[in-house]
């Protein structure tokens, strides 16, 4: 009976630590991404082969779902954009199609400073996929690798929540030779040697810790 008394408050103690390390963090994050110039060289159509296309500049949305660890986190991470392809002339570029940009990866961030710190610095980096839905619906979606790079930092207000912010490059491999955005008769918008999609994503949100 005595070692039960015993082991009692150990188990309580236990369970107090492990719910203290595996804490969730759920982050919604708006944002502005620009760049994503050079998506391809050869595209047909209007456009003279050799033309440079980019995608607008425009807001970006989405979620950060994290798995806390010492040190750091394990994350999964959900972004959009809406915006469009168009030719890479300096003001005046030439609308092809409006394009959605999902991407989903999955990454960690390392935090600096210790875990009591109100304001943690971080970098973090993402593996994964980017989905490209254009419109019009007759072409279609293109699904890449994709990686990014983030530097930032949380500042925790309680608890329980905190603001986010953070800079994220987005790099999506499209591939050395190929065609993407093709119709249903065999048509493709782009034929030819392709980029790597390269975006910067402003981003901030509010962090919710459970």
């Amino acid at each position: 009976m005595a070692g039960m008394r015993l082991a009692a408050p150990v188990f309580v103690l236990l369970l107090a630590a492990g719910a203290h390390a595996q804490t969730i963090e759920i982050t919604p994050v708006a944002g502005y991404r620009f760049g994503g110039g050079n998506v391809n060289t050869n595209v047909q159509g209007e456009f003279e082969p050799g033309a440079g296309f980019e995608l607008d500049d425009s807001a970006s949305f989405g979620v950060h779902l994290g798995y806390r660890l010492p040190d750091g986190e394990i994350e999964l991470l959900y972004a959009r954009q809406s915006t469009r392809l168009q030719s890479d002339e300096p003001f005046a570029g030439v609308p092809v199609f409006d394009l959605a940009v999902d991407i989903w990866q999955l990454g960690g961030n390392y935090l600096f400073l210790d875990e009591d710190a109100r304001l943690r610095p971080y970098v973090g980096v993402g593996l994964g996929l980017t989905r490209m839905v254009p419109e019009p619906a007759a072409l279609d979606d293109e699904t890449r690798f994709s990686a990014s790079f983030a530097a930032g930092a949380k500042l925790w207000l309680g608890r329980h929540f905190g603001l986010r912010a953070e800079a994220r490059g987005f790099f999506t491999v499209f591939g050395t030779d190929g065609r993407s955005f093709c119709g249903s008769g065999g048509t493709c918008g782009f034929v030819g040697t392709s980029q790597l999609l390269s975006q910067v994503d402003l981003r901030a949100g509010l962090t919710l810790a459970f």
